[in-house]
């Protein structure tokens, strides 16, 4: 007769083998459990557990399955049949058993957890949130709650929660990796100049470790919004590439990934990486330079990492204009590199730096000849395996690039490919929005993340200076709206000399026929934000500085023939802005060029951009690449 102590002892005796590496004599022992005492439940769901981990998944679905009829209350092999659906991809069925499993037991908090990652595979993201706000309380000094947590909450736009969330979780004194990049990440939604300064010096100076390259890649996305001196700057970049060569060596991955030519074209194959193919500013940018490439002497093949869903009729513009389109979203970058280099390409180029989507992992591999990154964001990727970066005589030094490890690859036209002018309609009205109709209306259609302190010191010099002048933003969210308004507010600029249009997305050029000027923000200047505005007719004045981040509007602005409105120190731009803010008939005249400059074709031909692209590859292609030793 089995004893309850006999049983016991079986399932100790198993645990044991499976510690110490004996799957199958765990599951041996747990058969001779099972044979003994069939109406228990404990073995049947250790039996499946084990064989989960040796692959069987269809007897471990169906000992768990056992296992729950036996003890119906218990969660364990609910929660334990939806790890294995989701390791299968069966996302369904792993929310149905997490679901069960928090129907036995609504404090069984990696169920909860589970649940909620499995409902973000589902791209559920709203509900994925409420199930890790109940688990943040289950475990508020948990930091991988947290941070999985964070994670939704930015992409469901619900910045300011997840503010609320990381000021509370810092109260616990961590000073993890994560918390530093995230408090760095939402600095710029605060007016707390001494919160922000800590947040810079406490990424600038960590040293990350193996297993974090996702967090330096985070924390270079948003650094180049900060005033740091360039050498620290580097100093983040080599860290980053000796943090992703570290992991990749420890995983055994080779460093570089030689393409093959399986294609007999003896056309130069250009790639383009991106998860932008799509209605986006990207997107509207590139398409038309894309459909404009000379495809008797390049091969054009486009490598989408978009997420799923996100595919449009732009979607079906790139498509159309590339001799290949591979979606590479479902690979990791293991399997996404090797399928860049099945295709032989000479030179891929990454169009996303370290924006939101990047998959620098893939570059890491070095699947291309020669890779260069272009647009995405004013810094550079980092990594050894990245040659070049795309720039112009202006948008870097000529002795060469500051803060970056790429070399500089100069095009003969503006770096970012403009839009030509189009009048803005006139759809919003002054008085609706609170401006009067002889206010001065200086646009910057932009985000908190641009408002430097230096930046909205120089803006309230201008204001002082001209008290009809107005600020008009154009929030995308309440989010960012709230963010906008403490942050100017908390830095000195009360809320009568702002005001906010609507971001709608039919109207956005509409916006510009209430702006008279625009003041550039800094030191990450505008790019698109830039050309939209001159599109519209509308001067933007800009101080031009050091690294890349810091001149891309005084490249575009140069490159038009409107150097005037270029100030070489803080002190010029604020008397620049005043004169353009006060000086009506000046500003008339500025406005007549800027509607000349963007009128004319030679400036914005997608055709002239492509020329300047394809001439820039061929010399990458005449070069040795870097040494990535």
């Amino acid at each position: 007769m089995t004893t309850a102590a006999d049983y016991a002892a079986w399932l100790v005796a198993a645990a044991d083998d499976a510690q110490a590496g004996r799957v199958d004599a765990a599951i041996a022992r747990l058969r001779f459990a099972i044979e003994r005492a069939p109406q228990r439940a404990e073995a049947w769901h250790n039996l499946g557990v084990l064989e989960a981990r040796m692959g069987r998944m269809e007897s471990a679905l169906a000992s768990l399955a056992e296992a729950s009829r036996r003890k119906r209350d218990w969660a364990e092999p609910h929660y334990a049949a939806g790890q294995v659906h989701f390791l299968r991809g069966d996302y369904a069925a792993a929310q149905q058993a997490f679901e069960a499993a928090l129907a036995r037991n609504a404090d069984h908090l990696a169920a909860r957890v589970d649940l909620a990652q499995t409902l973000v595979r589902l791209q559920r993201y709203s509900l994925a949130a409420t199930h890790l706000a109940r688990a943040r309380t289950l475990a508020p000094a948990n930091e991988s709650v947290w941070w999985l947590l964070r994670g939704v909450l930015l992409m469901l736009r619900r910045d300011e929660a997840a503010l609320a969330d990381l000021l509370a979780f810092e109260r616990r004194g961590s000073r993890s990796s994560r918390v530093r990049v995230a408090a760095l990440a939402s600095a710029r939604r605060l007016g707390d100049l001494a919160y922000e300064a800590r947040a810079v010096e406490g990424v600038v100076g960590h040293a990350f470790e193996p297993g974090e390259s996702a967090l330096v890649a985070e924390a270079l996305a948003h650094i180049q919004y900060f005033d740091v001196e360039p050498g620290a700057l580097l100093g983040l970049y080599d860290r980053y590439d000796a943090t992703v060569r570290a992991e990749l060596a420890a995983r055994g991955a080779p460093p570089i990934a030689m393409p093959l030519r399986a294609i007999q074209d003896p056309r130069t194959v250009v790639g383009y990486l991106s998860a932008d193919f799509r209605e986006h500013v990207m997107g509207e940018l590139l398409a038309p330079v894309i459909e404009a490439h000379d495809r008797t002497r390049f091969r054009i093949c486009l490598f989408s990492i978009a997420l799923p869903g996100n595919a449009d009729a732009t979607t079906d513009r790139f498509r159309a204009a590339a001799d290949a389109f591979v979606d590479l979203a479902a690979l990791d970058d293991d399997s996404a590199a090797r399928a860049i280099a099945a295709l032989g390409v000479d030179v891929l180029v990454d169009l996303m730096g370290h924006s939101a989507f990047a998959r620098p992992g893939i570059l890491a591999r070095k699947p291309a000849h020669r890779i260069v990154t272009h647009l995405g964001y004013h810094g550079g990727v980092g990594l050894a395996s990245v040659d070049w970066k795309i720039t112009d005589r202006i948008a870097d030094r000529p002795d060469g690039a500051v803060a970056l490890r790429e070399r500089p690859l100069p095009l003969d036209v503006c770096v970012l490919p403009l839009r030509p002018y189009a009048a803005p309609r006139d759809h919003y009205r002054r008085a609706a929005l609170g401006i009067a109709d002889d206010a001065i209306v200086l646009a910057q259609f932009v985000s908190s993340q641009k408002l430097s302190p230096r930046c909205v010191a120089l803006w309230r010099r201008v204001l002082d200076a001209v008290p009809s002048a107005r600020l008009l933003f154009s929030p995308l969210r309440d989010d960012d709206g709230v963010a906008l308004t403490r942050r100017l507010t908390d830095l000195g600029i009360p809320a009568v000399r702002f005001a906010f249009v609507p971001s709608e997305p039919a109207w956005r050029h509409a916006r510009h026929a209430l702006a008279d000027l625009a003041l550039d923000t800094l030191p990450y200047t505008g790019g698109d934000t830039t050309a939209s505005a001159l599109a519209a007719g509308v001067p933007v004045v800009t101080r031009i500085g050091e690294r890349h981040a810091e001149r891309v509007t005084a490249s575009i602005l140069v490159h038009a023939g409107l150097s005037e409105l270029v100030a070489d120190d803080d002190d010029a731009f604020v008397a620049l802005a005043i004169r353009v803010a006060t000086d009506n008939a000046w500003r008339a005249q500025l406005r007549d060029r800027v509607r000349v400059a963007f009128s004319d074709p030679k400036l914005t031909d997608p055709s002239r951009y492509a020329a300047a692209l394809e001439r820039a590859y061929t010399r990458v292609l005449a070069q040795p690449p870097r040494n990535h030793a």
